[in-house]
């Protein structure tokens, strides 16, 4: 390079041609625009600041204002202005306040979104104050978030591309992997492979753009919302429980004599739901969960029932058998039965209690129409104020049919005990859907009840009776009706007996067909004869707790209410805050890599002169000012088409550092 070339001294005032471009044909040459001198005259340019020349003047003369049009140079072209900064101050936009204001923009949204999460966590959605709802405001919040929080790294990335190739000399393709980077993720995956830690600086800020692919699929995430059930103020469930008993289908006159009956047309519906009951279709308990609840609960409960002890007693059993009439004839009558009471002594008929079966050998009959009794049951009287027991003797199988067998053989004998009892009830409510009417009983115990002398209840009337518990807790009344009519009407109604019929030598098991109701033929067949007597057992506690009119039905005219709650199914906000860990991480590194990059652009100096970094971010225009020293004309001349992709490629051998020259420009210098 020429001696002239480089010299700093102010070209001529008056150009003999255009201004020099910032490259001349010798690169390396320090040539920059010629600057023309402000004429002098009425006309000339002066700085902003520059003050009046008119302090001179004498009175009464014209005072000429400096004019603010620059005067063309000899090309027709005007000079750049110089800059009008006082000195030690600068303009208020060229330094962090952008970034700053985004940082604080940033934070903003993200508090806001925590303090909604806060606000919404575990509560339902209704309580929502606001028109729109929590997912949108925290999806714009995200938005407007994340768009800041980019703002922040794109800016940090633009002004590290400087310092990248100032502290270093490095491909001048660096420059464009920079400046990709702040433009979009795919810029910034870029970076991570090309540049990987040659900036950690960098390469944390384009992991951060990377990353924030997934800012607003992790945001929306955060909130869920779930079906719960929430309690219903304006609503009460009920349930109906008896406290005391007075039948419907064997009424009392409240002030007449207990064995005055009286007649009602609610006996043929007491009738027909206990047989229902014996065929399974037992009657629910009568409550109102109202709409709009989906569920109701009670709390614990007790009320008046009946239960049932069911045993199988064949053990100990004897039996006498006699042949009336030949041997294919037997009648066996049973003794011994446990918890059977004979009556031997107490009737004039010593065997009329004894329960007597009636068989026929069906495996040789000699042809002739006969029958073998399969089962046999009635319900006694020795048992509580119910009677009972109920007795049973059932043969499974078929009867008598081995013809070289002498005797029928031996059937199993069951017998179920009724009483009085206090019901027990914890933890009942609704099965969802409500609308089927069906219940969860949770858990139900039973205590037998005991007769409490002289009870005379105003409501029931004179001939009422009374039962406790163990412990005297409590008092359930019934009228005598209540309780004599519900012990003859299952002493008759449970009284039954089936046989096994032959027709010419063929067998079967039937029942009268003329017979208005075949409960026998069901005691007969059942699998479980202990479901049979539980069933009977719970419809007659559900007609004793239902009351008239009710849809399930019921027997008891004198019924209680307890109270329950209701529930609705309302939408409940359920904060993920695991989801919020990226979004909020995010923001706090972003927010941290500008603290270090404004640090470090501040505090850097060159090691000629210790002049700061420039803060040129994204400027365009610093290109075109500052050139590249070094290179002569023919060495960055790119044949062919102009492409970004075929100049990239050129800069990636070309190696410089950005810094100043001895002149005191800045400039690319080849290294």
């Amino acid at each position: 390079m020429s001696q002239q070339a480089t010299s700093a001294g102010p070209r001529p005032t008056t150009p003999t041609g255009p201004p020099l471009s910032p490259m001349s044909p010798v690169v390396g040459q320090n040539q920059f625009p010629v600057q023309t001198q402000p004429p002098q005259g009425p006309m000339a340019t002066y700085p902003s600041s520059q003050a009046s020349t008119a302090a001179n003047s004498t009175p009464g003369s014209i005072q000429q204002r400096p004019s603010t049009v620059s005067t063309p140079n000899q090309s027709g072209h005007h000079p750049p202005k110089a800059s009008t900064s006082a000195p030690g101050k600068e303009p208020l936009d060229w330094w962090w306040w952008w970034e700053l204001g985004a940082a604080v923009v940033s934070l903003t949204c993200v508090s806001l979104i925590v303090a909604i999460l806060v606000r919404v966590r575990d509560k339902p959605l209704s309580s929502w104050p606001l028109s729109i709802q929590p997912n949108s405001a925290i999806s714009i919040l995200t938005t407007l978030g994340k768009a800041a929080m980019m703002v922040i790294v794109a800016s940090c990335l633009d002004q590290l591309k400087w310092r990248h190739i100032q502290l270093k000399a490095r491909p001048l393709q660096h420059i464009q992997i920079f400046d990709d980077a702040s433009r979009g993720p795919w810029g910034s995956l870029v970076m991570l492979t090309r540049v990987k830690m040659g900036s950690v600086l960098g390469w944390a800020l384009a992991l951060i753009t990377v990353a924030a692919l997934a800012f607003e699929p992790s945001a929306q995430n955060i909130l869920d919302f779930q079906l719960q059930n929430v309690e219903l103020t304006n609503v009460t469930a009920e349930m109906s429980i008896a406290r005391q008993y007075f039948s419907k289908a064997f009424p009392q006159d409240p002030h007449g004599n207990y064995l005055d009956r009286m007649i009602t047309p609610d006996l043929p519906h007491f009738q027909g739901a206990m047989l229902n009951g014996l065929t399974g279709q037992v009657p629910r308990p009568n409550f109102d969960c109202p709409s709009p609840a989906v569920n109701c609960t009670w709390p614990t409960f007790k009320s008046l029932g009946i239960c049932v002890t069911f045993r199988n007693v064949t053990e100990g059993v004897t039996r006498n058998c006699t042949d009336p009439d030949n041997d294919f004839r037997q009648n066996c009558r049973y003794l011994n039965i446990s918890g059977w009471e004979e009556w031997d002594t107490q009737t004039s008929d010593p065997d009329e209690y004894r329960p007597t079966l009636n068989y026929t050998n069906l495996g040789d009959s000699s042809g002739f129409a006969t029958e073998s009794q399969t089962l046999w049951a009635d319900y006694g009287r020795s048992g509580g104020r119910l009677g009972g027991p109920w007795l049973i003797i059932r043969h499974s199988s078929s009867a008598w049919t081995d013809r070289w067998y002498p005797t029928p053989p031996w059937p199993e004998i069951f017998t179920a005990n009724y009483d009085w009892c206090e019901y027990t009830y914890t933890g009942v409510g609704t099965a969802e859907p409500v609308s089927r009417g069906r219940l969860t009983n949770g858990t139900v115990t039973s205590e037998p009840l005991f007769y409490r002398e002289g009870a005379n209840d105003t409501i029931l009337g004179d001939y009422a009776v009374g039962y406790k518990p163990a412990d005297n807790s409590s008092t359930y009344n019934l009228t005598l009706t209540s309780e004599m009519g519900l012990s003859e009407y299952l002493t008759s109604a449970l009284k039954m007996q089936a046989f096994d019929y032959q027709t010419s030598k063929s067998t079967s098991v039937g029942a009268p067909l003329d017979a208005a109701m075949n409960r026998d033929y069901l005691v007969k067949t059942a699998p479980d004869l202990e479901l049979i007597a539980n069933n009977l057992a719970n419809t007659l506690t559900n007609l004793i707790r239902n009351s008239n009119g009710t849809e399930a039905g019921g027997d008891n005219a004198q019924t209680t209410t307890v109270r329950g709650t209701a529930f609705g199914r309302e939408q409940f906000v359920i904060v993920r805050w695991q989801w919020l860990i990226l979004p909020a991480l995010e923001t706090v590194l972003a927010l941290g890599l500008l603290v270090i990059s404004m640090i470090i652009t501040r505090t850097s100096a060159m090691a000629s002169g210790g002049m700061e970094q420039p803060l040129l971010k994204n400027s365009a225009v610093a290109y075109l000012l500052y050139p590249l020293s070094g290179w002569t004309e023919d060495e960055i001349k790119v044949g062919g088409r102009q492409t970004a992709s075929k100049l990239e490629d050129f800069a990636k051998g070309m190696t410089a550092q950005f810094g100043v020259d001895g002149d005191g420009k800045w400039r690319f210098r080849r290294a």
